[in-house]
């Protein structure tokens, strides 16, 4: 009875029972099993794309029989069952059905389909502005002075204004900033109020998360809307982002409306 021989004798007699016993009522369609002449060549392709070669007769004949022991195994697994209540399957077929749903709502939108969808959202497509200016940081305990020092930035008795800054961490000058770099570097509050300063002139304080700051906005180059041409692939894919969402919860809700679900909470879940 230690032998494993005769236990793996025994397990395989129980098994081929259990096929029986239970095949007969649920067995898959069809006893036969059919290899066709597309099926090898889907073989042969995957092998070719694996092995970057075709294979040989007697590689061919072994894929051929893998098949088929595959085939065997899959019907015998679910004649007995072994594909019900089984999360690793369910999830599988359910990855199987999303890629169904991917296919059947794949669609090429027209000019007029993207044009629209880009007129109604110019802020997602909308570039940045951009902003070049100088910064002279000051800390919480200068502020009584920033009036004074500014009035001598506007004076241009200032010869090199980045000698006042009291922060060698914070760029003096930016050129061409986008308006998320100029929020990543000072703050969304700092970002906002920068961009309404005048250009050309000292202005502030401008308070930011680090203190406050004295700044001189050089330019201002707004944001704009691209036309499509220029961003065509960006609307196409966000426009089939979108299409496909709402086609495929229309599907899942009609495939829903076929069942009478009843959710049975347990009693800890509903305190």
């Amino acid at each position: 009875m230690r032998e494993p021989l005769l236990h793996f004798l025994l397990g395989g007699a129980g098994l081929f029972l259990l096929f029986n016993l239970v095949s007969d009522s649920n067995r898959v369609a069809s006893d036969e099993i059919v290899v066709t002449a597309g099926r090898i060549e889907n073989i042969v392709t995957i092998f070719q794309k694996t092995r970057q070669r075709p294979p040989t007769a007697d590689e061919l004949r072994g894929l051929i029989d893998n098949f088929i022991v595959e085939e065997v195994l899959y019907r015998e697994a679910v004649a007995i069952g072994l594909d019900k209540d089984d999360t690793i399957i369910r999830r599988r077929l359910r990855q199987k059905m999303e890629f169904l749903l991917d296919d059947f709502t794949a669609v090429e939108p027209s000019d007029a389909d993207l044009q629209n969808y880009l007129d109604k959202n110019t802020d997602q497509f909308r570039t940045d502005a951009l902003i070049s200016f100088e910064q002279v940081y000051l800390n919480e305990f200068s502020r009584d002075k920033a009036e004074d020092m500014l009035v001598r930035l506007r004076s241009g008795e200032v010869e090199n204004p980045e000698r006042l800054s009291e922060s060698y961490l914070l760029p003096y000058r930016l050129d061409n900033a986008s308006e998320s770099v100029v929020s990543a570097q000072f703050g969304g509050t700092f970002k906002t109020l920068l961009f309404d300063l005048d250009v050309g002139n000292w202005t502030g304080p401008v308070e930011s998360p680090f203190g406050i700051h004295l700044i001189k906005v050089a330019s201002i180059t707004p944001g704009y809307v691209p036309g499509l041409e220029e961003i065509r692939k960006e609307v196409a894919r966000d426009w089939l982002s979108e299409f496909r969402n709402g086609a495929q919860q229309k599907i899942l809700d009609q495939m829903r409306a076929g069942y009478t679900i009843s959710i049975e909470m347990p009693d800890a879940a509903g305190k």
